[in-house]
């Protein structure tokens, strides 16, 4: 039986640890990021770092939930409120992003950066107030399990649900850099509503932008 619940804070580095892995060929990655290291093993060190530092400013700052089953935790999901603030530059050095230097440097991590910011933009540019899934992990070993589907529909979107004020619908966004993350969603009832391309150094990925509208009960 899977467990839903909010994260503890000496949780969050094995989480991170699990969540590079989950994501360690995800192409977006490659785009100005992933190059700049030697071998496969230094890359996932320094993404389970930069993980870390993301995972902890959201458990600080926003909401985070993971699935645990006999007592290991193999999925996770970050959300942002409608009304949350943007993270602040500030914030993540609060959260120890200044350590990512010691492993790659500050022009890499600035453009890679702006690559995140580029694959955000469709979803920053819609008017109405939405709740954003800013990430979705499952555990590498645990592919095919539905985790992800279970973690969505058993705790994410109940939560939305039970958070939302009123009685007008909710708007849950996300996006995705893979075709395959893309039909998940939409098979978890997201709808595509834009798809462009992000450019870096003659490659080029994908950027699926998605939507939900949740009714009230």
């Amino acid at each position: 039986m899977i467990v839903y619940r909010k994260p503890k804070k000496s949780e969050l580095k094995n989480i991170a640890k699990m969540t590079a892995l989950s994501f360690g060929e995800y192409p977006i990655n490659d785009l100005e990021l992933r190059g700049g290291f030697k071998d496969l093993d230094s890359y996932v060190n320094f993404m389970s770092d930069a993980h870390y530092v993301y995972i902890k400013l959201y458990h600080r700052r926003h909401v985070c939930f993971v699935g645990e089953e006999d007592g290991v935790i193999k999925s996770l999901a970050m959300l942002k409120r409608p009304d949350s603030p943007e993270d602040s530059i500030g914030e993540y050095l609060r959260s120890g992003a200044m350590d990512l230097l010691k492993k790659t440097s500050l022009l890499r991590l600035l453009k890679y950066l702006n690559v995140l910011e580029e694959g955000h933009r469709p979803c920053s540019r819609l008017k109405e107030p939405s709740w954003t899934l800013e990430f979705l992990a499952v555990d590498k070993s645990c592919k095919g399990q539905q985790l992800g589907s279970k973690l969505l529909k058993d705790c994410v979107i109940p939560y939305i649900m039970e958070e939302n004020e009123g009685n007008e619908p909710a708007s849950f966004i996300t996006f995705t850099n893979t075709e395959s993350n893309s039909k998940f969603y939409i098979k978890n009832g997201f709808t595509e509503f834009d798809y462009t391309t992000i450019e870096r150094n003659g490659m080029a990925i994908g950027n699926w932008s998605l939507r939900m509208t949740l009714s009230p009960c």
